[in-house]
C-alpha cells in the first residue's frame, strides 16, 4: 500500500507562518450575500436544481459505476459528482465598473481566489490576484513605488485589471462538451499534441447553459476529484511518480531570498506565472539543489494589504513582510478564521518518491491549488506542483 512519511512535511510546518492558507480555496459554505448589489449569483447559485436538468438519466446510470470513466460523455455528466453532498456555491461575478478595492474585500470575506467580471459589452474575464501583482510590476518598472502602485490599484475599476495578467484565459464552454475537449482546453493539446505555439493559458473553464449563463467554472481540481472517483484514472496516477515534477537544479530561480525586497518576489511570481513564492537563504540552501523553505509569500497576501491599508509594507523586505502578515493574523477578529489558523498546514509537501495518486488526495484534503514536492535525501523543497501540472502528466494516457 502508500506509504504516508511525513516528517519533512512537519519540519516544514514549524517554519510556516500561523496564517490563512496562502493556497487556500473558498470554503465550501462562504458565500456572498446574494442581495448585494455588488455581485450577480450564478444561475446555479440562484437554484441548485438547474445544473440537474442538464443531465439525463442515462448518462447519470453510466457514471454511477467506478469503472465507468468516459471522457466523450458531455461535462454536464460529471458536475453532480463533484458537488456529491455539497450544497451548490454559483458563481460570484461582479460588473465592470466595480472598484478593485470592494472585490478585494468581497474576495477576502469570502475566501475566494477569483471571481468573473461582467462587461456592458457581453464579454467577461477572471479577476484575481496575480492581476494586483502584475499591475504592480508593471508599475514598478515605470518607477512607481510598489506600495503606490497597489494603492492606486485600488481605486481602479475591476474592468481595467481583469486577466490583465493573462493568467487565465475566459473561455467558456457549453454544457454538452465532451469533458475530453474541456480537458484538451485546459492542456492545450490537440489529438494528443501540445500545441506549437500556446494560447493564451486556460486554467479554469466557464461552463455555460444554452443561455450563455455560467453554471459551473471547471478547475484542475475538480479534475483531480473526478478522476479519484474512477478506477482507470486513478490507476494511471498511482503507476506515475511525483518525481516527474522534481525541479531541484531550477528551483532557486522560482525562490526569493529572505533578505529580497517584496518586489522581487511578486516579479518572480508574475515571470514564472506562479502564485506562490518560497522564501529562502542562500547560506542555508547551497549549491546542493532544491531549496531550504524559511516561509512562503503568495499574491494572494495582498488582501491583507487591502483590508489594512498598509501599503507600505509592500516597499520593504520579504522578511519584514512576513513578520508583519504574522502580526496582522494574530490580531484578526474573525474568530472562525483563528481556529483554522490552528489547524492548517497539516500536509504542506508530498515527498518525490510517492505517486501522483497520493500528491492528489493531499492536495484535494487540504484544498491547495498547488503543494511543495520534497526530497527526504536532501531534506529540501525540489520542486511545485500544480493541479494543472498533474492533469498535463496524466493527460496522455487518459484520453
Amino acid at each position: 500500500g502508500e506509504q504516508e512519511s511525513l516528517s519533512y512535511c512537519e519540519f516544514l510546518a514549524v517554519l510556516m507562518p500561523t496564517v490563512e492558507d496562502v493556497f487556500q480555496d473558498a470554503d465550501s459554505d462562504a458565500q456572498l450575500d446574494p442581495t448585494s448589489p455588488t455581485t450577480r449569483p450564478s444561475p446555479l447559485a440562484r437554484s441548485s436544481s438547474a445544473l440537474s436538468r442538464q443531465v439525463s438519466p442515462d448518462s447519470d446510470s453510466q457514471l454511477l459505476s467506478r469503472n465507468g470513466w468516459n471522457h466523450s460523455l458531455p461535462i454536464a455528466s460529471f458536475l453532480p459528482l463533484l458537488n456529491s453532498g455539497e450544497q451548490p456555491r454559483g458563481v460570484v461575478q461582479f460588473e465592470e465598473d466595480m472598484r478593485v478595492s470592494d472585490v478585494v474585500r468581497a474576495m477576502s470575506e469570502a475566501r475566494l481566489r477569483w471571481v468573473v467580471v461582467r462587461y456592458r459589452s457581453g464579454r467577461a474575464a477572471f479577476f484575481d490576484y496575480m492581476d494586483i501583482s502584475h499591475h504592480l510590476v508593471k508599475s514598478a518598472a515605470a518607477g512607481v513605488r510598489p506600495s503606490e502602485a497597489v494603492s492606486r490599484a485600488g481605486s481602479m475599476v475591476v474592468g481595467a485589471l481583469a486577466n490583465s495578467s493573462g493568467h487565465s484565459a475566459f473561455v467558456p464552454m457549453r454544457v454538452g462538451t465532451p469533458l475530453a475537449d474541456v480537458l484538451r482546453l485546459i492542456t492545450q493539446t490537440q489529438d494528443g499534441q501540445q500545441q506549437a505555439t500556446p494560447a493564451a493559458p486556460v486554467r479554469r473553464v466557464p461552463i455555460v447553459d444554452d443561455a450563455g449563463e455560467v453554471l459551473h467554472v471547471f478547475s484542475c481540481l475538480d479534475f483531480l476529484k473526478l478522476a479519484r472517483r474512477f478506477t482507470a484514472p486513478s490507476a494511471i496516477m498511482k503507476s506515475r511518480s511525483a518525481r516527474a515534477f522534481d525541479r531541484r537544479d531550477t528551483i532557486m530561480g522560482v525562490s526569493v531570498l529572505h533578505e529580497d525586497s517584496m518586489l522581487n518576489a511578486f516579479s518572480i511570481m508574475d515571470a514564472a506565472r506562479l502564485t506562490i513564492c518560497p522564501s529562502t537563504s542562500r547560506e542555508l540552501s547551497g549549491d546542493l539543489g532544491g531549496v531550504v523553505a524559511i516561509n512562503v509569500v503568495s499574491v494572494a497576501d495582498l488582501k491583507w494589504v487591502f483590508n489594512t491599508g498598509a501599503f507600505d509594507i509592500l516597499d520593504r523586505s520579504v522578511s519584514e513582510f512576513i513578520n508583519w502578515r504574522a502580526g496582522v493574523a494574530a490580531c484578526s477578529s474573525n474568530q472562525r478564521f483563528r481556529q483554522q489558523r490552528f489547524s492548517r498546514f497539516n500536509v504542506v509537501s508530498v515527498d518525490e518518491d510517492e505517486s501522483l495518486h497520493v500528491l492528489a488526495r493531499r492536495m484535494l484534503a487540504s484544498r491547495l491549488q498547488r503543494i511543495f514536492l520534497s526530497s527526504e535525501e536532501l531534506a529540501r523543497i525540489v520542486g511545485i506542483v500544480s493541479s494543472r501540472d498533474i492533469l498535463v502528466e496524466v493527460l496522455d494516457q487518459l484520453l
